[in-house]
């Protein structure tokens, strides 16, 4: 998966490692993140597939790495994208540490509940933030459409999580 979001990115344009952790913030770090330390190693795997080529520049007497994605790299991108996405597992820490909270004490639950919550709240109000900071812009309806995603997904888990704290009841405090 790493290495068909660096290839997509490189779709737009040639990039750095960097520049496309930078692109990633603000966009696909809210569904699937990496590190700048597996964004070369994955590059350099491109590289070896031919997928990419890595031309070295001087910008500012510093040496870069800008990659470009190659015509046989645009082919491989544009294959995984006509596949259908298989169904993912939810990995979500909170309703693993919920599932083992018969272990912990009340005001635990209940202070753990509330705190998420409120990083919902967060990441809820970010997303809106970012979608409509694009609205008339060039980022087009499936990119806005991920984040309208990102947006229903937490308004979800903030329904869901407000229940459950308010099942929890003086439990909770």
């Amino acid at each position: 998966m790493q290495d068909n979001i660096l290839l997509g990115f490189l779709m737009h344009r040639p990039m750095t490692g960097y520049e496309v952790k930078k692109a990633m913030g603000g966009s696909t770090e809210f569904f699937f993140n990496t590190s700048l330390g597996s964004i070369y190693p994955a590059f350099g795997r491109l590289e070896k597939q031919t997928l990419v080529k890595k031309e070295r520049r001087l910008e500012q007497g510093r040496a870069k790495n800008v990659y470009r994605i190659t015509p046989k790299g645009k082919k491989h991108f544009l294959a995984w994208l006509e596949k259908t996405p298989k169904l993912a597992n939810i990995r979500e820490e909170s309703l693993l540490k919920m599932f083992f909270y018969e272990h912990a004490d009340a005001p635990t639950r209940g202070r753990h509940v509330r705190e998420y919550i409120d990083a919902v709240e967060g990441r809820l109000a970010e997303l809106i933030s970012l979608r409509d900071g694009l609205r008339g812009s060039k980022a087009g309806r499936y990119r806005i459409s991920t984040l309208d995603f990102g947006i229903e997904f937490y308004r979800f888990q903030r329904r869901w999580y407000e229940k459950f704290l308010e099942s929890l009841g003086n439990e909770a405090i």
